[in-house]
């Protein structure tokens, strides 16, 4: 999963950069590391945007990081439910629509979605952003500028995403946003939210309500028991993805991709082809041989690939973290 093409959609990037044209550099960086901070913290965007160099500063180095990691999610939805078809997408806590961007390159049959996002200047640069890239003219979207814990309920959608935001509520309206968003899926529900200890959890209690309402665990799990890790690890993934010049510079890295750490659950109504294992870390590659941590039906447990059984080892020296594996061979 660290694999996945992190690269923005050319007109996304050129109408970003269009964006900070003009902007004072001093202020977007000011901006950029009270959002770092934040997000270091775990504590959301909720409080962090404060001002136009806020949201800005959000479009310039979270978007980016959130696309890539919502992509990856949804490229597991893809892979593992071939049978679904996103007609229809429902964003909550959208901010800009970063999850339509994400949604349209996995879904291409994607032709209308809804965005609920409770800034409203954040709204505008959503609607401005579609505009100009032409994005409005491929799918036609509908925006509600409300919190959308206040909204009770929701039109049936096809695909509902749930992307960096359960964070910003409070324990008993991450129950009911969950609620609201599953009540209104047809075919998937994908939450995605940091992979720090506490997204983690947050996804591990979406998890938990969501099986028992009679979801189906598509990913990244292998079984829909309790997870098998010791409270002190915690499962997580990494989306790499490309940084622009302006990312570099407000993040003052000299390399040109960072690796975004993020938990998510892919849930359905459908029965799912789930996979046997999930690898949990990147694989530890030695001469002749290839060490891999699994989280399994049976729990968590070390697969050694050894070169002396050659398919095997060619799939095994390719594998990556995050990546499904099925003990004899990968998918």
């Amino acid at each position: 999963m660290t694999m996945t093409d992190g690269q923005l959609p050319f007109a996304l990037r050129h109408a970003i950069d269009a964006l900070m044209d003009g902007v004072s550099h001093g202020a977007l960086q000011d901006a950029s590391d009270h959002l770092s901070s934040t997000y270091r913290r775990d504590a959301g965007c909720s409080g962090a945007i404060r001002s136009s160099f806020d949201r800005l500063a959000y479009i310039a180095t979270r978007l980016p990081a959130t696309f890539s990691a919502t992509k990856a999610a949804l490229v597991e939805l893809r892979h593992r439910c071939p049978d679904v078809h996103a007609k229809s997408l429902l964003e909550l806590g959208a901010g800009p629509a970063t999850g339509l961007w994400a949604a349209r390159e996995v879904f291409s049959e994607l032709g209308c979605a809804t965005h609920v996002e409770a800034d409203r200047d954040t709204v505008e640069l959503g609607r401005q952003l579609l505009m100009e890239t032409g994005m409005s003219e491929a799918v036609t979207s509908s925006w509600h500028a409300s919190d959308m814990v206040a909204m009770p309920s929701f039109e049936g959608h096809d695909l509902v995403l749930m992307a960096y935001v359960l964070g910003e509520l409070s324990q008993d309206e991450q129950r009911r946003a969950i609620s609201s968003a599953w009540e209104a899926t047809r075919e998937a529900l994908v939450i995605v939210e940091p992979g720090t200890s506490g997204g983690s959890a947050r996804v591990l209690d979406a998890r938990a309500w969501l099986i028992n309402e009679g979801g189906d665990l598509v990913a990244p799990c292998p079984h829909s028991t309790a997870c098998p890790l010791p409270a002190t690890d915690w499962c997580h993934f990494a989306a790499r993805l490309n940084r622009s010049k302006l990312q570099r510079r407000l993040k003052g890295g000299t390399l040109a991709f960072e690796d975004e750490k993020f938990s998510y659950v892919v849930v359905t109504r459908q029965r799912s082809d789930r996979c046997r294992a999930r690898v949990l870390r990147r694989p530890d590659r030695a001469p002749r041989r290839v060490s891999l941590e699994l989280c399994t039906t049976d729990g968590i447990r070390t697969e050694e690939v050894r070169r002396g059984n050659s398919s095997d080892y060619r799939l095994a020296k390719k594998v990556q973290w995050g990546d499904a594996w099925n003990l004899s061979s990968s998918e």
